[in-house]
C-alpha cells in the first residue's frame, strides 16, 4: 500500500472527511449544472425517483443546493467588512452575516477580537451601507467578482472507493496560471419585483417549486402574490437568464474542524481566492484585483496544499488567520426593502431602514 493510499484510509477513517456515497456524488456533481432534478437525473444516469430520494437525503445532512445569480446583472455586490471590535449594535438592510472573530493583533490597541459582516448590498448604495456602521472598517473587500466551491472544481476529486472528498492537487500550477484572466464584467439588466423575489428563494434552495415561492411571498414579505402564470413567465424568461450555476453547502463538526477566515491583500489576491476554491473546504470567495477574502473549514490534512498555494501567490495575509468564535445570519432582503422595490423598481437606500432582525 502507498503513503497516498495510507493517508486516504487515514482522512476517510476521521471525522474530518466529508463523506458521500457514489449517488451522493453524483446528484451534487450534476447539480452544479442542472437548474431542474430532471436534469441531474439526465446526467447522472440515475432514475428521477433515486435522485429525489438522494437529495431528501442530502438536505437531512443539511448538505444543500443553492441557486447562483449573475450579482452584476442584478445590480449587487458581495462586501466584506472587518471591524475592531462590535461595529454597531444593530446591522443594515443588505448584512447577510455576521461573524466573531479571533485573530493577530495589527497594530497596538487592537485586541486581535473581530467583528466580520458580509453583505449583500446594491452597487450604488454601498457608500450609504458603509454609513450605517459607528466606525471604519479596518479591511473592506468589494467583490467585483463572486465564486463559490463546487463538485466540479478542478482541484476537487472523489475517491469512489473511500467514500470522501478530498483535494486535488496535482493540477495546481495549471489553475493558478487559469486564474489570473481579467475579472469579467457584465451589463446590468432590469429585473422586477417578482423576478428578484424569485431569486430570493432559490438562492435559500435551488429546486424550489414555483408553487413553493407563491405561497411563501404573502408570509415572508407581507405582499400579495403575482399569479402562478405570471411567476412561471418571469422565471422562464427572465430569472433563468441570470442562473450561473448551482452551489453546494455543507459543514464539518465544528468542533473539530472550526471554520476561518483568510482575508489576502495584493495583486493576487484573485488568483488564491479563485484557485483556493476550486478544491473542498473553501467554501466562498469575494475578490477585486487588490483584496480578496475566502470563508472556509480547511481540515489539518489540507494544510500542505493551502500553503502551497500560498506560497505561489504573491498576497499578504494583514491579520494571519482568523478563527471564526461564532457566527449568526441575517435577512438581507426585507419586507420594505421588497416593498420599495415593487413601488420604485429600484433597490431601497439602506439609510431608509437600519435595524435588522437577528435569525437563527
Amino acid at each position: 500500500m502507498s503513503n497516498e493510499d495510507k493517508a486516504l484510509m487515514d482522512i476517510a477513517r476521521s471525522c474530518e472527511s466529508f463523506k458521500l456515497s457514489i449517488n451522493e456524488w453524483k446528484v451534487l456533481y450534476y447539480a452544479t449544472n442542472s437548474s431542474t432534478v430532471s436534469r441531474i437525473s439526465e446526467q447522472a444516469k440515475l432514475p428521477y425517483s433515486t435522485v429525489i430520494d438522494v437529495i431528501k437525503r442530502l438536505l437531512r445532512n443539511n448538505i444543500t443546493m443553492h441557486f447562483v445569480p449573475n450579482l452584476s446583472m442584478l445590480g449587487l455586490k458581495y462586501v466584506f467588512l472587518l471591524f475592531s471590535g462590535p461595529p454597531s449594535p444593530t446591522y443594515p438592510p443588505y448584512t447577510l452575516r455576521v461573524y466573531r472573530l479571533l485573530g493577530k493583533q495589527i497594530y497596538p490597541g487592537v485586541t486581535g477580537s473581530y467583528t466580520g459582516v458580509l453583505g449583500l448590498v446594491p452597487e450604488s448604495h454601498i457608500p450609504s451601507y458603509l454609513k450605517n456602521f459607528s466606525c471604519k472598517p479596518e479591511f473592506l473587500v468589494v467583490g467585483d467578482e463572486y465564486k463559490h466551491w463546487t463538485p466540479t472544481g478542478r482541484l476537487t476529486r472523489y475517491d469512489a472507493a473511500l467514500g470522501i472528498v478530498v483535494p486535488n492537487p496535482e493540477p495546481l500550477d495549471e489553475v493558478i496560471l487559469a486564474s489570473m484572466g481579467p475579472i469579467v464584467k457584465w451589463n446590468k439588466k432590469w429585473v422586477d419585483w417578482i423576478d428578484l423575489l424569485i431569486v430570493y428563494f432559490k438562492m435559500k434552495y435551488a429546486y424550489t417549486k414555483l408553487s413553493e415561492i407563491h405561497g411563501s411571498i404573502r408570509k415572508v414579505f407581507g405582499v400579495e402574490p403575482p399569479s402562478r402564470q405570471l411567476m412561471s413567465y418571469h422565471y422562464r424568461t427572465h430569472v433563468s437568464t441570470l442562473w450561473s450555476y448551482n452551489s453546494i453547502g455543507y459543514k464539518l463538526s465544528q468542533t473539530l474542524v472550526p471554520e476561518k477566515v483568510y482575508l489576502f491583500k495584493g495583486p493576487h489576491s484573485k488568483v488564491i481566492a479563485r484557485t483556493l476554491t476550486e478544491a473542498p473546504s473553501f467554501y466562498e470567495a469575494l475578490y477585486n484585483e487588490e483584496a480578496g477574502v475566502v470563508f472556509s473549514q480547511p481540515p489539518s490534512y489540507i494544510g500542505p496544499f493551502f500553503y502551497t498555494a500560498l506560497s505561489r501567490s504573491n498576497v499578504e495575509l494583514p491579520v494571519g488567520e482568523l478563527l471564526v468564535e461564532s457566527s449568526r445570519s441575517l435577512e438581507w432582503l426585507s419586507q420594505e426593502a421588497v416593498r420599495y422595490y415593487k413601488e420604485n423598481n429600484e433597490w431601497m437606500d439602506p439609510s431608509l431602514q437600519s435595524e435588522r432582525k437577528q435569525v437563527n
